[in-house]
């Protein structure tokens, strides 16, 4: 009874739900959600009670894989939790600020007219119920009957164990020892970027620097939880805050002067799994978390199908940033949203698949941020959108470029690299570019796993093929340049089949005159729509 049955049966659920999240066995699947139901029960008005409660509700949002259901299920759970009364301990107290926060991360699916009241008063019910429940499991003067039941002791595990499978691995890629000077250098910025189950921190600095990454266990007589650190060599941060607040997985970064460099220290709200590597030009370091492992396509899906549910359009350059302008003044920027804003309503109608916006306004976003989006968002497919550009403005046409450490860029993809990633920093006029490829492709080549590359390159000969089809009946075969690669730093650290589409040479006056037309837009945002049917239908 009591705290025995509480943990016990969350050890059994923690087990059904790594296996159906190895093989997809519905059984598995429901199995695991009753489990997570009897913990709940069992542990009504403590710590693990809660605990479950939400390990319940993200677990059925997971199978469901639907936006609304998760937001239902989130709320259903802080209810239930919430009737039970004040909580009884610090941990007890966090768990439900996490459990408020994820449904706030949710709100925009939250339901409306019926089905919100449908939803309230299933609501009002549960938590009734929850609270009788808890007051029979905890009597008058009682106490709760859940000693030391949430401790990593007497569970065998952390009391939140991270969501992931162990698909998604532990790397740390570095600089080579000729790659890195040997002055002092400047930790000029820290970007944090957190969302529930996942976060990206880039530490831009002002010279290339070598780094090693550690973790630190939680301590909990100190108040200390999950944390991973940094060791910058020969860094100095004195014009930086020392500490920056962040939310969801990510809850603060720390910075703090060492004998020869600087350590960051990132502060989680449970253990991870991590991916650090770095970007040329400016030097960057990207530390990537997640504690969510590869999907892995539902058991009995239809033969040749391929799971695609969230798709994320990434329209390029935005706010200060123009991107290239045309002749005439249009500018990429425009281009690009506008296409964008084109193609995701139809994906969302036609196709039912869920479409995020790495930027829906004319607002500037970083680079590594848009990669980073798209990782929280679990994304299939990620797709971002650009207008291609020539010094002489005589190109025409449109190509597609994918991340492929396999193959080596040619000249033009090259200069298209670079000028796409002058966002982050226009590159010196030193820079060897053939070094500045190796150094992308190598890092590529280290975050690469299964066959997202391949992946990336059979969507991008389908979106060709959609391209020339969409643009062929009004305005005749267009200029395809084909499927290449270059080490765009917007694709590297995405975690999901990518490509980048460079729509046409704004800097071309014929190609110009066609893009500033809402009719030629609508067609290159078809052919978005088109191929993303092609890849989800196994073509």
């Amino acid at each position: 009874p009591g705290a025995e049955a509480a943990r016990l049966a969350w050890l059994a659920a923690e087990l059904r739900a790594r296996l159906w999240r190895l093989d997809r066995v519905a059984s598995d699947g429901r199995e695991a959600l009753e489990l997570y139901a009897q913990a709940v029960q069992s542990g009504a008005g403590g710590l693990l009670g809660c605990r479950a409660d939400f390990r319940r509700a993200t677990f059925e949002a997971a199978q469901a894989l639907d936006a609304e259901r998760s937001y239902g299920e989130l709320y259903l759970a802080l209810r239930r939790q919430q009737a039970v009364g004040e909580p009884r301990d610090a941990e007890h107290a966090r768990c439900l600020t996490e459990l408020g926060a994820a449904l706030k991360g949710v709100e925009a699916y939250r339901p409306t007219g019926t089905r919100w009241d449908d939803l309230a008063s299933s609501a009002d019910a549960a938590a009734a119920s929850y609270a009788q429940g808890a007051a029979r499991a905890v009597p008058p003067g009682g106490s709760a009957p859940e000693p030391g039941a949430g401790s990593a002791a007497s569970t065998g595990l952390p009391l939140l164990p991270p969501l992931s499978s162990g698909a998604l691995r532990d790397v740390v890629l570095a600089p080579s020892g000729t790659a890195v000077g040997d002055g002092p250098v400047e930790l000029v910025a820290v970007q944090p970027f957190s969302w529930e189950g996942g976060a990206r921190v880039v530490l831009t600095l002002s010279a290339p620097a070598r780094y090693e990454v550690g973790s630190l266990a939680p301590d909990t007589d100190a108040g200390k939880g999950h944390r991973i650190y940094v060791d910058v060599a020969r860094a100095s941060a004195r014009k930086l805050k020392k500490e920056l607040a962040a939310s969801g997985l990510l809850e603060r970064v720390r910075l703090g002067r060492q004998k020869d460099g600087t350590r960051v220290v990132l502060d989680l709200a449970s253990g991870a799994k991590r991916r650090v590597f770095y970007l040329p030009e400016p030097f960057r370091i990207v530390v990537d978390l997640s504690t969510l492992g590869d999907e892995v396509p539902p058991a009995g899906a239809p033969a040749g199908k391929r799971a695609l549910r969230r798709v994320v359009l990434d329209p390029g350059h935005g706010g200060t940033d123009d991107g290239a302008v045309g002749p005439t003044g249009l500018r990429e920027k425009d281009v690009t949203l506008d296409i964008a804003h084109r193609a995701a309503p139809a994906l969302a109608h036609e196709l039912g698949i869920e479409t995020l916006i790495t930027r829906d306004t004319d607002t500037y976003v970083y680079l590594e941020e848009r990669a980073a989006r798209a990782n929280a968002y679990h994304a299939d497919l990620f797709v971002s959108i650009h207008c291609n550009a020539t010094e002489n403005g005589e190109a025409r046409g449109f190509e597609i470029y994918v991340l492929d450490p396999s193959r080596e860029m040619d000249a033009v993809a090259r200069r298209t690299a670079m000028r796409e990633n002058a966002t982050g920093g226009a590159p010196s006029a030193t820079t060897d570019p053939r070094a500045l490829d190796a150094q992308v492709a190598a890092v590529a080549a280290g975050l690469s796993f299964g066959d997202v590359v391949a992946r990336s390159r059979r969507f991008a000969d389908l979106l060709g093929q959609a391209t020339q089809g969409s643009l062929a009946e009004r305005y005749g075969a267009a200029q395809d340049h084909g499927v290449r690669t270059a080490g765009f730093y917007v694709l590297v650290g995405a975690e999901m089949p990518a490509a980048l589409f460079e729509t046409a040479f704004i800097s071309n006056p014929e190609d110009e005159a066609r893009l500033a037309t809402a009719d030629y837009r609508q067609k290159l945002a078809d052919a978005v729509v088109n191929a993303v049917r092609a890849y989800r239908d196994g073509r």
